[in-house]
């Protein structure tokens, strides 16, 4: 049986001795659009700082794995009338041509090839870009046209590098099933492994016992090894009344979640979701690449709106935001322990 790969996202400033206590061998790293002006030009200081961590969590014996740069991101900005609109924001440079034009996917190829050849024996796995079957993250890009960027991303990184481990993470959202079909259906598929995110009882409906049942359809619907790139529970927020879930408000304007499980989103609520999670998981441990939890630390602020006490985005740790184990932290490490 392959070993499973057992990670979280975190912050460079993290404490890998923690981390390593909580079982964590890897840590996901996004990386910048690495030149500022041309291909082979001058480098960025994003990705200078991004390639700094990654050495940093290596040196520190935890392996990474890259996530190559998507193409921009959405926040809640506030409207005169007091509701919250989603704002896209490009990242990629402008002399990459226009978003999903031929000239932006030479470009990006080239910047993958680039990327594998520049972290090579540092970066042993990539995820291909960040769930490009939602708009707050594929932005203008049509489904065809997020697909035609994961393969690139991936021609470029295995042309530099065949060795590599690469595949996409959908959000599972209903686009998710055309990522799965157009990119795992494809006789060129480069794709090593069949990544998905999901907050059961968080952002969406159900709880622990649903990964069971999303992990063997996905595996049967591409063959390969299910990676979860992301899944957590928030350890803050009250619950939305039905009132409330009609208004479809974000919950970075209503403060509340739409979906929540067991005890609601407290820290105990949180652990036991993580351990439930976990005996869930057990069930399919041969279909299994590995697990990577969102995430290990506590934020001080919510990156989708910028307030501090959202639980959008602000309390989805293992560790709180003074970097002390939370009850899931234990949960975790214990639940890491039984999977392995």
């Amino acid at each position: 049986m392959r070993p499973l790969m057992i990670g979280t996202s975190a912050f460079p400033t993290a404490d890998t001795d923690l981390l390593k206590q909580a079982g964590m061998g890897w840590v996901r790293q996004g990386l910048g659009y690495p030149f500022v002006d041309r291909l082979g030009g001058e480098l960025s200081p994003q990705y200078l700082k991004n390639r700094e961590a990654v050495r940093r969590f290596t040196k520190a014996g935890i392996q990474v794995m890259g996530i190559t740069p998507g193409p921009g991101g959405g926040t809640y900005v506030a409207q005169p009338d007091g509701s919250l609109k989603l704002q896209w924001r490009n990242r990629f440079p402008a002399w990459y041509g226009e978003l999903g034009s031929e000239e932006f996917l030479r470009n990006y190829e080239a910047t993958c090839e680039w990327l594998a050849e520049d972290l090579r024996g540092l970066v042993p796995v990539w995820q291909l870009a960040n769930e490009l079957d939602i708009t707050q993250f594929a932005g203008p890009l049509n489904p065809r046209q997020a697909c035609d960027l994961v393969a690139a991303a991936a021609r470029g990184l295995k042309h530099s590098d065949p060795s590599l481990i690469v595949g996409h993470n959908p959000a599972g959202a209903p686009p998710s099933l055309y990522f799965f079909g157009y990119l795992h259906g494809r006789q060129d598929c480069l794709l090593d492994y069949c990544g998905i995110d999901g907050y059961y009882g968080t952002w969406g409906a159900g709880g622990p016992e649903n990964w069971a049942q999303r992990v063997a359809e996905l595996y049967a619907l591409t063959s390969k090894p299910v990676l979860i790139n992301e899944w957590g529970y928030s350890s803050a927020g009250g619950i939305q009344t039905e009132e409330e879930a009609r208004t479809n408000q974000p919950v970075c304007k209503l403060r509340k979640w739409r979906y929540g499980w067991g005890e609601g989103h407290t820290p105990d609520g949180q652990a036991k979701f993580v351990a439930a999670a976990f005996e869930a998981l057990k069930t399919q441990r041969g279909a299994l690449l590995g697990v990577f939890f969102y995430r290990w630390e506590d934020q001080e602020t919510c990156w989708q709106c910028g307030s501090p006490d959202c639980p959008a985005e602000t309390a989805w740790g293992l560790v709180d935001k003074q970097g002390q184990p939370k009850p899931a932290f234990y949960a975790w490490r214990d639940g890491a322990r039984s999977l392995t």
